[in-house]
């Protein structure tokens, strides 16, 4: 069952990053099938997701899951160490590991457009879904300036992505026929764990991850951790393109037939949105450069002339104030329990969340090509002048203008999703 609603109202510079990572203790992952596996289930349950003994538990009827060799379908799994390797920009970009899947994340931390091969798309990602440990963050993936990567965050509370390409998909995904990307949550085991890792970059980055897990008691495991970033982005922006930073927790009971575990997940993090720049096209496009005034490398329109505007809204002097720093951010909320357990020879298996806050689309987005200041007035039937807003003067009528819009898309989302599975354990006839 799945239920949604929707209230619509800095060429790119990486950073030159290094990472200290402490191991507080042993770590343990445990299968999310393996606590409540079958006596008669006799096949190693291997938890690195690096072979294809790894246990999937993506697009399969069964809530153990199956082994990867087994699966008759396209699946690509990674753990956090392969996406961490693969050193993406965001959530959309990890997606760089899946074979028939491209993401253009030039625009920044969010707000990709994602493409599946075989699906048609103008832009957005309407043929991907986002799950975390099963259920969807939010079913219908088509809201424009709402594509699925942009309400979810990576951190180290995350053991391992499965993306899942077709095949089941319709039937185990919200009705899915593109991709499903399904990323599993780390759970507490009965061996401490935990891990500290701080990150500071060219960019003024500077973050730190924080995770730790471990048993409560006899049954009872917990594990809890998040991150904080702020960074000045890709660009130049005058102000901190991405600042923001996430908690989550997991509880985790087990016993002989099976295992119920509930989490909760806060995000509230801001995304600075890029659009696009002019550039000087030469020998029919075969060579680009810098447009005079504006550094293709690090050139953005963003920036504090820009950053805090009040827009008229009504005829009756309704004004609407937004800041260009809020970008593509959210501030979400995501309770969710997942339950697998046996009863005679049913299964019973259950995934279930709740999703509820704000998805906020502030950017500025470039009109047509550049013109100088004259012909631009021209366009227009009319004469006139054009002076700086910080009191430079008069504007030269050579002077290139470039028009752009500030773009304004408010949402409010609120998402319940259930998935309920019976099923019977048939017993093999013997000669």
């Amino acid at each position: 069952m799945h239920h949604a609603a929707f209230k619509q109202t800095r060429l790119m510079r990486y950073a030159l990053s290094a990472a200290i990572a402490a191991a507080l203790a042993p770590g343990h992952a445990l299968a999310q099938d393996a606590a409540a596996a079958a006596p008669q289930d006799t096949a190693p349950a291997e938890t690195s997701a690096t072979t294809l003994d790894a246990v999937v538990v993506s697009g399969t009827a069964r809530f153990k899951g199956l082994r990867k060799r087994d699966a008759s379908f396209s699946i690509t799994t990674a753990s956090l160490e392969q996406i961490q390797e693969a050193v993406p920009l965001s959530t959309a970009d990890a997606l760089k590991v899946v074979p028939g899947i491209w993401a253009e994340s030039a625009g920044g931390s969010t707000g990709a457009n994602i493409f599946v091969r075989g699906m048609p798309s103008e832009g957005d990602a309407p043929f991907v879904t986002v799950q975390m440990d099963g259920a969807p963050l939010f079913p219908p993936p088509t809201l424009s300036f709402l594509e699925n990567s942009t309400l979810f965050r990576m951190d180290d509370t995350i053991d391992r992505m499965e993306v899942l390409r077709g095949g089941p998909s319709p039937i185990f995904s919200n009705g899915q026929p593109g991709a499903t990307v399904n990323f599993i949550q780390k759970k507490g085991g009965e061996e401490p764990a935990g891990s500290v890792r701080v990150g500071v970059g060219s960019d003024n980055l500077r973050r730190v991850d924080l995770f730790n897990s471990g048993k409560l008691g006899e049954g009872w495991y917990y594990s809890v951790g998040g991150f904080y970033r702020s960074t000045d982005g890709v660009r130049d922006t005058q102000f901190p393109a991405d600042k923001g930073g996430q908690l989550s927790a997991t509880l985790t009971h087990s016993w002989d037939k099976g295992e119920i575990t509930v989490y909760a997940r806060h995000t509230d993090d801001k995304n600075a949105f890029f659009t696009p720049i002019p550039l000087l096209s030469r020998n029919n496009g075969g060579s680009l450069s810098s447009f005079p005034g504006l550094d293709a490398q690090t050139g953005t329109l963003l920036g504090n002339d820009f950053r805090h505007v009040t827009i008229p809204t009504g005829p009756n002097g309704q004004t609407i104030s937004r800041d260009l720093a809020d970008g593509r951010g959210i501030n979400l909320d995501v309770f969710g329990a997942s339950m697998d357990f046996y009863a005679g020879d049913w299964t019973i298996s259950d995934r279930v969340n709740f999703v509820s806050g704000s998805a906020p689309t502030n950017g500025l987005f470039t009109g047509a090509s550049p013109q100088t200041l004259g012909s631009f007035i021209a366009g227009y039937g009319s004469a006139g002048t054009a002076t700086y807003v910080n009191g430079g003067g008069a504007v030269d009528p050579n002077q290139q203008v470039l028009t752009a819009g500030f773009w304004v898309v408010d949402k409010e989302i609120e998402s319940f999703t259930n998935d309920l599975r019976f099923s019977r354990i048939c017993s093999k006839a013997t000669p």
